[in-house]
């Protein structure tokens, strides 16, 4: 699992949440305004579907073509997309959160095997070993994301009961709670996690068994975007 060093991160989260909660204030007041006041517009997603091999899907029926993981253009992240059948990538698994590694665990490891899941140990290590040995869409550093990066695909636009994500790329029927890697620093015990029913954070203790979405970056900070790998 990755490092989370930016200061940063909360505050930005902090502000999205404030937004939502702007937007779901202000706009029944005044509907006709809300279109011209720029920072209350939504976020405008614009991601690029990818099969299972890594090679791009045009996106038009997830039913007949179903695709495994979407690029999100401008942040540079690819994301995996969840299914409604068991097996590894299902909605419905459950891990807890797990880290053997003391340099990246914040201090506590947490509980291994404690999810309810098919596919692997019911736990986020495991879980994010079994999808790099599966190569999904041709990636082999898949890593649990960052509290801020988890807030990237939340769809503002979107409110309760959700999922308030943007459905065109992610077709998931179920808002789930999701884990992130970032461990709460004043409780070692537990860590920050997304609401995707509320599209907000909220810390929870590491033994509990939520859902996991995992990411890969296929840029740094500055970097030009690669392209997916060829099929």
């Amino acid at each position: 699992m990755k490092e989370v060093t930016s200061k940063s991160m909360p505050s930005k989260n902090f502000a999205s949440s404030c937004r939502r909660m702007v937007l779901a204030l202000l706009c029944p007041l005044a509907i006709a305004g809300c279109d011209n006041i720029t920072a209350l517009k939504p976020h405008v997603f614009d991601m690029t579907f990818l099969n299972q091999d890594g090679s791009v899907n045009d996106g038009k029926d997830y039913a007949k073509q179903p695709w495994a993981c979407v690029l999100d253009k401008q942040s540079g992240l690819v994301w995996e997309v969840k299914r409604p059948e068991p097996g590894l990538h299902s909605i419905n698994n459950t891990y807890s959160w797990y880290d053997s590694n003391k340099d990246s665990n914040g201090g506590f490891a947490g509980r291994a095997n404690g999810g309810t899941c098919t596919g692997s140990d019911c736990d986020t290590e495991s879980y994010t070993k079994a999808v790099n040995v599966e190569k999904l869409c041709g990636f082999t550093d898949w890593y649990m994301p960052s509290h801020f990066e988890l807030g990237t695909i939340v769809d503002e636009g979107v409110f309760y009961p959700g999922p308030t994500l943007p459905k065109a790329y992610f077709p998931e029927s179920l808002p789930g709670k999701f884990w992130t890697d970032t461990t709460f620093k004043t409780k070692r015990s537990s860590a920050w996690a997304w609401r995707f029913d509320q599209g907000s954070e909220y810390i929870e203790e590491k033994i509990e068994a939520l859902n996991v979405r995992l990411t890969h970056a296929t840029r740094k900070p500055g970097e030009q975007e690669k392209q997916p790998p060829a099929k």
